[in-house]
């Protein structure tokens, strides 16, 4: 069986798009890298320490830095929002940290706030301006599950606040050097200087790769400005697995929350179950060994992050090109396996 036949299936779609993937499983191992960090520049190809935009596969290290700060007793998961910032509005009072790292908060999307198309980019503090003209949540707190951005960036809002540090300096000293990934960053888009930085590509009208890197709302950190490399996110996945993270494990892997959105009596193509913990989704297979993952999705930018303790299982998937997406992958990645297990 050639695995890379089945991880590829819709995820690599064109000779010069961009991207660098690692893969473990079932003592097999796969490493491939493909293009180029700048399209213009061809003397600069990928490779396995070209630093990415993670996207959203960034929430799991704003989790950790929450979950960092409850462990020292400088927060609760039951802190009030509005015990923290006292600017927001009143409905504030329901929402606690929990809500805010499991999705449940209900608050709006900041991706939906009224701006033109060259609108100078927003940052993550002026999030809590947008969230002053907001006078509720769109369900009642704690009642579902819905994805959201402006939680994240809220979180992080709230490590700089409580750790009275900034949210680069926070997590670079708390979460990335005890996992020992030094070639990491947290990007203030024009600010930060990363090395060997990939940037995003999408495609144009006639289907030529032209290199878009940003949008008016890409320069936020706490949802998805992370920068990493394939290398550093295989001590990640290290770190997760030694014991170094332990305290982790109760609260980023938790099976807080149904995230699948099935309806009753439907199911799941293999009949998995999806939960959401802080930052991280758990997939409970049939046979009750778990798979844990995030996807990251923005301008030019497609990720993925997925391993497992039940099986000898990672996958590590950078990309600077729009049109793939990390949830194809993380399929591709399930389809392979219930193949092998079931050819046993």
């Amino acid at each position: 069986m050639n695995y890379f036949d089945i991880l590829k299936k819709n995820v690599v779609k064109r000779d010069d798009q961009g991207y660098a993937l690692y893969f473990r499983f079932n003592n097999e191992e796969i490493e491939k890298v493909n293009g180029f960090r700048d399209i213009n520049l061809r003397n600069k190809k990928i490779d396995f320490d070209t630093h990415f935009r993670l996207a959203s596969v960034s929430k799991q290290f704003i989790a950790c830095g929450i979950v960092k700060l409850v462990s020292e007793g400088l927060l609760s998961f039951d802190t009030c929002i509005l015990d923290i910032f006292d600017c927001l509005p009143d409905y504030f009072k329901n929402i606690k940290v929990i809500n805010l790292l499991n999705h449940t908060s209900g608050i709006y999307d900041y991706e939906d706030w009224e701006h033109e198309e060259d609108a100078p980019q927003v940052l993550d503090y002026q999030i809590i301006d947008f969230l002053k003209t907001t006078d509720k949540t769109y369900f009642e707190v704690g009642s579902k599950y819905q994805y959201s951005n402006t939680a994240y960036v809220l979180l992080g809002l709230i490590i700089e606040k409580i750790s009275k540090k900034t949210l680069g300096e926070y997590i670079e000293n708390n979460v990335f050097k005890p996992a020992g990934m030094l070639s990491s960053y947290v990007n203030y888009q024009g600010i930060t200087n990363i090395p060997d930085r990939a940037y995003g590509h999408i495609v144009d009208k006639d289907g030529n790769l032209y290199m878009k890197d940003q949008y008016w709302c890409s320069a936020t950190i706490g949802d998805g400005g992370l920068y990493s490399s394939i290398n550093d996110l295989k001590k990640w996945v290290n770190f997760y697995k030694s014991e170094k993270s332990a305290y982790l494990w109760p609260n980023i892997f938790s099976k807080q929350r149904r995230c699948d959105n099935l309806k009753e009596g439907e199911h799941n193509k293999y009949n998995e179950i999806y939960y959401y913990g802080m930052g991280m989704r758990t997939i409970v297979l049939e046979n009750g060994k778990e798979i844990y993952y995030h996807c990251g999705e923005t301008i030019g930018t497609n990720t993925l992050l997925l391993f497992s303790k039940d099986y000898d299982l990672v996958c590590l998937f950078l990309s600077n090109f729009s049109e793939v997406s990390g949830s194809t992958l993380k399929d591709n990645v399930l389809e392979l396996i219930h193949t092998v297990l079931n050819n046993k």
